[in-house]
């Protein structure tokens, strides 16, 4: 009974194609039709396959991505590796990374010491060809699916040819810099020895002039001392630090520099505020130059005030970050603050130039030398200032280890 209630679907297809022969050519167009759609959608699923097969990936990216055993063998060496090793795949597989990458050695046993996965190798060496090829490496641990370390996994990046474009831009920002301080120079030199020469051409006709006489003596000492500052500045920029430096208090520096300005402070009406440093900020220093630092610092923050105003001395510490393949170091921080006028914004970007200068006086090379002194000591300079908001310089340098 219950098959007469539910007759099976082929009898009753069987009996509707043989009532309606339309319909069955319909149903046969529609399973076409759907046949063709699967056959479109399979076909693009197994391109899309194609386009993220990890071994095309592995293969397509830039950099040399090789990955080791638990023994230390090479299990893949991507297209990448092949050519800035010079290395074929099918020559390294299963061999030892120490033998068949010797220059890569020392990086992994570091990382195998450290288990850092933060640190950067740069290695270098020549290729076939002799030309240099540097890289920068990085290691991390091979997981299998269930998250198990079976070995571990190697990334190295060219930075050839990186290297050798900033080396250009180096070679051409000195020869800029050169060039701008070949300018700067004449020009410094060149007001003074004009000063000079017309009153020595004017001097055979007023000889005998008591005033001129004291004119042109006061004229020519003011001239000669303008010449001999650049001079001296010139010889600042240029003379190196030893490379042997004691551990100095840089707060203690501070207050020897405020002392030898005291005069000059009070003279001035400027109230001066200077902070507690209770470690006293050891840093390996060249004492006088770090000195030389905080007077051109202070000076300039006194002329920038003018009178009745306030300079602030503040200490602390920072940890930085100078280089990305360096870790983080901490830094003495020693700030001055002043109440000042401030530095307009076209000439805040410009103002540790040579030579560059707003006042009447001076060679404009104070800033500059200051920055280089700094930087020789392996720290760095900061600046931030407005107008009418007045000026704050942060003077960076590595605490002394231990």
């Amino acid at each position: 009974m219950d098959n007469m209630r539910h007759p099976h679907p082929t009898g009753d297809l069987s009996a509707l194609a043989k009532a309606d022969p339309q319909t069955l050519q319909n149903l046969y167009a529609l399973y076409n039709e759907n046949t063709e759609k699967l056959r479109l959608a399979f076909e693009r699923l197994e391109k899309r396959f194609r386009e993220i097969d990890p071994y095309n990936i592995y293969n397509s990216i830039t950099e040399a991505l090789i990955t080791l055993d638990q023994e230390e063998k090479i299990l893949t060496f991507n297209s990448a590796a092949e050519k800035i090793f010079g290395l074929r795949e099918r020559d390294v597989i299963d061999q030892p990374f120490r033998d068949c990458l010797p220059v890569c050695a020392a990086s992994l046993a570091d990382y195998r010491f450290s288990g850092s996965t933060e640190n950067r190798y740069e290695i270098t060496f020549r290729d076939e060809r002799g030309d240099p090829v540097v890289l920068r490496g990085r290691y991390s641990p091979l997981l299998d699916r269930d998250g198990v370390e079976i070995g571990t996994t190697c990334l190295f990046t060219d930075l050839s040819l990186e290297r050798l474009l900033e080396e250009k831009a180096r070679r051409a920002g000195r020869l800029t810099a050169l060039g701008e301080l070949a300018a700067g120079v004449a020009h410094e030199m060149r007001n003074p020895l004009t000063t000079i020469r017309g009153y020595l051409q004017i001097l055979p006709a007023c000889k005998d002039d008591e005033g001129f006489i004291q004119e042109f003596s006061e004229n020519l000492i003011r001239e000669i001392d303008r010449l001999t500052r650049l001079t001296d500045d010139m010889l600042n920029m240029a003379k190196p630090i030893s490379p042997e430096l004691p551990v100095e208090s840089m707060s203690a520096v501070v207050l020897d520099t405020l002392h030898f300005l005291a005069d000059q402070f009070t003279a001035r009406g400027i109230r001066l505020r200077v902070g507690e440093d209770r470690d006293g900020s050891p840093v390996r220093m060249d004492r006088d130059r770090i000195k030389q630092v905080m007077i051109n610092l202070l000076v300039n923050a006194m002329e920038a005030i003018g009178e009745n105003g306030e300079v602030e001395i503040r200490f602390s510490r920072r940890l930085e970050k100078m280089d990305e393949n360096q870790p983080p170091r901490t830094f003495a921080v020693t700030e001055v603050v002043d109440n000042g006028p401030g530095i307009p914004p076209h000439w805040l970007d410009r103002i540790f130039d040579p030579f560059f200068t707003t006042k009447d006086t001076g060679t404009g090379l104070g800033l500059a030398l200051s920055h280089r002194i700094v930087e020789e000591h392996g720290g760095f300079i900061r600046v931030d200032s407005a107008p009418g908001e007045g000026t704050r310089f942060w003077v960076l340098l590595p605490m002394a280890e231990g």
